[in-house]
């Protein structure tokens, strides 16, 4: 039995994909900017958004077919009307003369020029920009030039990770749409409809947090995700941890910061999805997979929960406001409530 797909085929954040087809539909605006979490999904609903504005023969407004030589190259992203630029396209420019940490002014200058170009085929030119928000401020103000009065013919779809590193006179030029992540039971519809067995769907979703993006690619790459299930033991075994084993993990986190970034707040992102299960374990909330962490503790109360996801949250400011990450994360753990025995 063949599997019918959501619209756009994009699993979640329904409310942002219907309201970029009713944009193909009656319009697009010249700019929009799709921010959230990393593996969320922006670049196939950026890709689905560009597919459904240069679709020759929708099935209705909206909509692309998926079938014509115009969707096809679309998606595998030759398309003469659809231009892509991200740090991967700028270090390819450069031949290794820059680190290729933040989009500069010569990827921007590019921009420009691609933007100017009359469209080959279709009616619109579509322009992505992913990494939008590496862009240092002279590089978004010269960026703004493009922003402000582009070709009639011409839309821009900025990728983010975190709108607020934008400047405000970018933001006030495009249309924000904001990407959460999905439950992990629409997590779990995705990887079934892709070929995932029972159990590995569960596994896969439970470790992905609702980033949908990120638990396909998990689907076919083994390290990734034993690498995520790595994520999810240690969270189990650090949230149901005594106090002093909470702080021996956090120190030991901590010094590990200044190297592996992304590593400890992968670490932390784990931990506050055990907690958030807690708390749905509490309540009776079925998630549509259940976390290991259910099987190894439960709250005694939901302020008992909440805490304990405030304490994570500011955790996560604070080291991204630089506070010395052996303090951030020693108060994180403070906060942390003891659990009871799982029944």
């Amino acid at each position: 039995m063949t599997t019918k797909l959501p619209p756009w085929g994009l699993y979640g954040n329904a409310a942002v994909r219907e309201r970029l087809q009713r944009a193909v539909a009656q319009g697009p605006r010249h700019a929009y900017l799709l921010a959230g979490p990393e593996h969320i999904g922006k670049t196939h609903v950026a890709t689905a958004f560009a597919a459904a504005l240069l679709c020759p023969d929708p099935p209705e407004p909206g909509l692309f077919c998926g079938a014509c030589s115009t969707c096809r190259r679309v998606f595998k992203r030759v398309h003469p009307d659809v231009g892509r630029f991200d740090l991967e396209y700028q270090a390819s420019q450069d031949e290794g003369k820059s680190r290729n940490l933040t989009l500069n002014i010569s990827t921007v200058r590019a921009i420009g020029r691609h933007v100017s170009l009359r469209p080959v085929e279709a009616k619109w030119r579509v322009v992505i920009v992913d990494d939008v928000e590496t862009m240092q401020e002279t590089a978004q103000e010269a960026f703004l030039k493009t922003l402000e009065e582009p070709p009639s013919y011409v839309v821009i779809i900025l990728l983010s990770t975190d709108a607020e590193l934008l400047l405000p006179t970018i933001l006030s030029r495009c249309s924000l749409a904001t990407m959460m992540p999905a439950s992990d039971g629409i997590v779990r519809e995705a990887l079934l409809a892709n070929g995932a067995s029972e159990a590995d769907a569960d596994r896969i979703a439970v470790a992905t947090r609702g980033r949908v993006g990120l638990a396909l690619r998990a689907l076919n790459d083994q390290e990734l995700l034993e690498q995520l299930g790595e994520h999810v033991n240690g969270a189990v075994s650090w949230v149901t941890g005594d106090e002093y084993s909470r702080t021996v993990e956090a120190i030991r986190l901590a010094d590990r910061f200044s190297a592996e970034r992304e590593y400890v707040f992968d670490r932390l992102m784990a931990a506050q999805s055990a907690w958030r299960d807690l708390m749905l374990d509490r309540s009776g909330v079925a998630t549509g997979s259940e976390h290991p962490i259910t099987r190894s503790g439960r709250l005694r109360t939901l302020a008992d929960g909440i805490r304990a996801v405030v304490a994570t949250d500011r955790c996560v400011r604070d080291l991204e406001a630089n506070v010395r990450p052996r303090a951030a994360l020693a108060a994180m753990v403070q906060g942390w409530p003891e659990l009871e025995p799982a029944e």
